[in-house]
């Protein structure tokens, strides 16, 4: 019944049996209304800051032979040769004027689109897979709006990340893999005199050659010590943000415990003549103490009427990289009251319910599950921003004519200790590890003057990585991505996603030793691989971590037992922590989609581990640059004891986090 969850013993039970069902879970209606006069903090029941298993894993199931590493088909070709080939369940007819809790009003058909669509990239922050309603089985209910316009998209089954915050923003802005510029195994803090090599072009310098207009907000985390590395200096017409892994929701301190705030903003300007560009920023006073979900919200707004109040705008390509839902420490995580409408706030109270009900717990998963209450009331917040950037595109009347793909940055922090509890189950381990707990994530793309009627309501099994976001948005803006630079690894996945063709894509390269000289058994590096070929993915010398449930008596958790964020690579060495247990591992994520069966030290797949080994030293020995070595020591200068060079900069800007003029790498 509306405003009343399952029970958890209902919601998650039998993993196994759901790996490849549907969700029947009731779809929870966004509604208008006044606001509720109701704490937020009261129906939380929990005040200070410090995970459920998924409905359906969407994915094609071959009962077929191992695929060998030289095979080449892609999992989608797979699927269709058991006969599974996956259909459209829309009906809804090309063109629907119609209002209230509908999700769209499409008003041109697709003749009428233009060849350069807007393009809208909303990344949430360590939302974990079953942290998406769609897939998740003990707070489906905290993204209705995600829920409903994935329904009228295309659902992504097998999209994939770095397992952190700037790995994966890397791999999104250059469309390479993050071994490639060295940052594979690296989050970027304050302090840091690091950022992407310039000689890398990043997405919005690509579309502004396309002719795009380019606008960012929230999370940059790739580079800031130098005002050449700012997102205004990397394409971005404007941008307002962060720069820090995380930072406080109102109070914008950063989050990693530096002393300092952390909001900019930045603009390129051309210079009255036209011949130059000019580069400004300044540090975001202005806008503290606002909730920056509500900042993001509300500049999004501002900035789409501004731009489309021109009848001959230029096609708009933006990137909305929220905080939300990034937890470790941040502070004040729930959202104003204003941030949530009604059905919200019932839902959390029927949540706080469903727990009182349930009988006595241990006091760890009380507190566990109020954590996880926090973690929807954020979620939420998000929800309903991702509704009102769809309804101001509507407005401005650009919604036929733009493509809006969301996804999740990494896999989520389930540390309930530190912070709102992000969840992945039943997927393996989280944040900060490459089992698919860490590195799959959900995602989807919704198009309704540029998606066929025929798939509307589908599901795209095949392989995707950030990096094809770079080369797929190139071509929908009218490139041709083979003009773009000859070591980019992304693919061009629009047909695919469609329908129209099988998947291009055969392989993730998600990790590898920085060493060119690796071989296997040569103790150069402790770093590992992380590679998916087909099927089946490696890992070797990859910490072992166990499965994050947020049903209570199941796996359930303490953040002591997460061993993957203790065990983190770092650039040459690894975590020597107590409890870390390094191995190699084989999986079949196709038919294992949790990595329950390692299959390392099955001799019947010696041949495929061997070859898929040998196609790792090759790569490692392939690398075009030295990014891999030069990265760490630019590194070691911005670690170990206080920098006046940047402690100066920040207190001359406010005690902000802001550029500090450190040496560019090119």
């Amino acid at each position: 019944k509306k405003g009343q969850p399952k029970k958890m013993s209902d919601s998650l039970t039998d993993m196994e049996s759901t790996l490849q069902e549907p969700s029947n879970s009731k779809r929870w209606i966004i509604g208008g209304g006044s606001a509720l006069a109701l704490s937020l903090v009261a129906i939380l029941g929990y005040s200070n800051q410090t995970s459920g298993i998924n409905s359906h894993l969407n994915s094609p199931h071959s009962g077929g032979p191992p695929v060998v590493v030289s095979d080449g088909n892609d999992i989608v070709r797979l699927d269709e040769a058991q006969g599974n080939v996956v259909k459209s369940h829309s009906t809804r007819p090309p063109i629907v004027e119609s209002s209230g809790n509908d999700v769209v009003k499409i008003t041109k058909t697709l003749s009428s689109v233009s060849s350069s669509p807007n393009i809208f990239l909303f990344t949430i922050d360590d939302m974990g897979w079953n942290d998406m309603g769609y897939n998740s089985g003990d707070i489906s209910e905290a993204t209705p709006y995600m829920k409903s316009l994935a329904k009228k998209g295309i659902t992504l089954t097998h999209y994939y990340s770095q397992p952190s915050c700037t790995p994966s923003r890397v791999t999104m802005m250059t469309g390479k893999f993050a071994y490639r510029n060295g940052f594979q195994n690296h989050e970027l803090l304050h302090n840091d005199y690091t950022g992407v090599p310039l000689s890398n072009k990043m997405m919005p310098e690509h579309m502004k050659e396309l002719g795009y207009a380019t606008l960012g907000f929230g999370k940059w985390n790739i580079g800031h010590c130098n005002s050449r590395y700012l997102p205004s200096a990397r394409g971005f017409d404007h941008f307002l943000g962060y720069l820090c892994p995380g930072h406080g929701y109102s109070d914008h301190n950063c989050g990693t415990s530096a002393g300092y705030r952390d909001m900019i903003e930045g603009w390129a300007t051309k210079s009255k003549d036209g011949t130059t560009t000019n580069y400004e920023w300044t540090n975001g006073s202005p806008y503290l103490g606002t909730y920056d979900t509500l900042l993001y919200r509300e500049e999004t707004q501002k900035a789409l009427r501004k731009h489309f109040s021109d009848d001959d705008a230029k096609p708009m390509f933006m990137w909305l990289a929220q905080h939300g839902m990034h937890s470790e420490y941040d502070s004040d995580p729930i959202p104003p009251s204003d941030l949530l409408n009604e059905d919200n706030k019932e839902y959390l109270k029927a949540l706080k319910k469903r727990l009182d009900e349930e009988g006595k717990h241990s006091d760890e998963y009380t507190k566990f599950f109020k954590m996880r209450m926090i973690t929807a009331s954020v979620l939420m917040s998000l929800d309903n921003s991702l509704k009102n950037l769809v309804e101001t595109i509507e407005d401005v009347g650009q919604l036929s004519n733009s493509i809006i793909f969301v996804n999740s940055d990494n896999g989520a922090d389930p540390d309930y200790t530190q912070g709102h509890p992000g969840n992945n189950f039943p997927l393996r381990s989280e944040k900060f590890s490459y089992y698919e707990g860490g590195v799959r994530v959900p995602a989807f793309v919704y198009g309704p003057g540029h998606i066929p009627i025929k798939s509307e309501g589908s599901t795209y099994h095949g392989m995707m990585h950030h990096v094809d976001l770079l080369t797929t948005f190139y071509s929908l803006g009218g490139g041709d991505y083979g003009d773009l630079d000859s070591d980019v690894d992304g693919m061009d996945q629009w047909a695919a996603i469609k329908g129209d063709t099988s998947s291009p894509r055969t392989e993730l390269v998600l990790n590898l030793p920085r060493s060119k000289t690796w071989k296997m058994g040569e103790q150069l590096t402790s770093e590992g691989i992380a590679l998916r070929i087909g099927n089946y993915k490696l890992l070797h010398n990859h910490v072992n971590d166990s499965w994050f449930s947020s049903e209570p008596g199941k796996n359930f958790h303490t953040g002591d037992e997460m061993m993957a964020a203790k065990c983190q690579y770092d650039f040459y060495t690894i975590s020597t922590t107590s409890g870390c247990v390094f191995d190699s591992y084989l999986f079949n994520v196709l038919d294992d989609p949790s990595e329950k069966t390692n299959l390392w030290y099955d001799s019947d797949y010696t041949d495929l581990k061997a070859s898929m080994i040998a196609h790792a030293e090759h790569l490692a020995a392939a690398q075009l640059n030295d990014y891999g070595k030069i990265i760490p020591e630019y590194y070691e200068r911005g670690h170990g004891e206080d920098d006046s060079t940047y402690t100066d900069a920040f207190q001359a800007h406010g005690d902000y986090v802001v550029p500090f003029d450190c040496d560019v790498i090119h």
